[in-house]
């Protein structure tokens, strides 16, 4: 009795400490096998559909892109050389978190709220902390340095001698260093030609699925790629072949002359004067005689020594 009292005591302590039953807190959307996950002594390569714990750390490789959905709707984007830690999670249950802290100690990721209070969240890094507002916002930890792009809603960032300051404009750009805050705007000269260095995932959203995307209203520019030149595409324009036309003139048609009585003025072709034959009177046509030949009356025509004559 005595020992199955303490094979059930040992069954409920690993049942209560089975991150399956009892840490869950997300699951990966999207990931491209470049993030593992490290639990103790353990490590295990993150893929699609994996279940993500509490106290998890996330380690990415320069390519890294894990897209993970927690139990509220918050998305993390785990991108090149992170490492991220769910350090504090508290849930009981229902649409919102209680509590949720994240540790981030290098590389790129993103933060996207989900419905729990602007109060439950808090981001830690190693050169100072970020306070949500309802945000979307990109962070990259390099050269000594916190580095944030704002993307919307509103943060508030404090450096390690808790000078804080308020975000409040999409496009903002944030640095919090061993000196202080400084801030900018993401579409300036001096800081947009380092932004696909400091926020990889602005310059390449194409790989991310479409809920963990984010444009930021005011610096288009920034979540593009650098600038290829535009080269011109020239469309031939066709002109159309001249095909020649022959214009054929309308014929010569002779006027008709009706009720001409031959005018008794016959011309012959070979002859030059009239022979001793009277004129045709048909009506229609009279033909002149010419030569020595007789013309006839009537209907009849005159004959010509070579040639029949004609009416003018």
């Amino acid at each position: 009795m005595r020992q199955a009292r303490i094979i059930a005591a040992l069954v409920m302590i690993s049942a209560a400490a089975s991150p399956a039953l009892a840490d869950k807190i997300g699951v990966t959307v999207d990931a491209a096998q470049t993030v593992r996950e490290i639990s103790g002594s353990k490590a295990r390569l993150i893929v699609t559909n994996a279940e993500i714990y509490q106290n998890d750390r996330l380690r990415a490789n320069a390519t890294g892109n894990a897209q993970i959905q927690l139990v509220d709707g918050t998305k993390i984007v785990v991108g090149p050389n992170a490492d991220v830690r769910i350090d504090d999670f508290v849930y009981n249950g229902g649409p919102t978190l209680q509590k949720l802290t994240v540790s981030a100690t290098r590389g790129a990721f993103r933060f996207i709220t989900g419905r729990s209070a602007h109060s439950a969240y808090k981001i830690n890094t190693p050169y100072g902390t970020i306070g949500v507002r309802g945000t979307a916002f990109d962070v990259s930890i390099s050269g000594g340095a916190t580095n944030i792009a704002l993307l919307s809603g509103g943060l508030r960032v404090c450096d390690r001698r808790r000078a804080c300051r308020e975000i409040r404009n999409p496009c903002e750009f944030v640095q919090i260093g061993r000196h202080g805050i400084n801030t900018g705007k993401l579409n300036s000269p001096s800081i947009r030609t380092s932004t696909k260095k400091l926020f990889p995932l602005l310059a390449s959203q194409g790989q991310l699925r479409p809920q963990f995307r984010q444009i930021p209203a005011g610096c288009s520019f920034a979540y593009l790629s650098p600038t290829v030149p535009v080269v011109p595409t020239f469309v031939p324009i066709v002109v159309p072949a001249v095909i020649p036309v022959t214009v054929t003139p309308p014929p010569v048609v002779d006027p008709v002359v009706t009720g001409n009585p031959g005018n008794d003025k016959g011309v012959g072709n070979a002859g030059e004067q009239p022979g001793n034959g009277g004129f045709g009177k048909d009506g229609v046509t009279g033909k002149g005689n010419g030569g020595t030949n007789n013309g006839s009356h009537s209907a009849s025509h005159g004959n010509s020594a070579s040639a029949p004559g004609h009416n003018k």
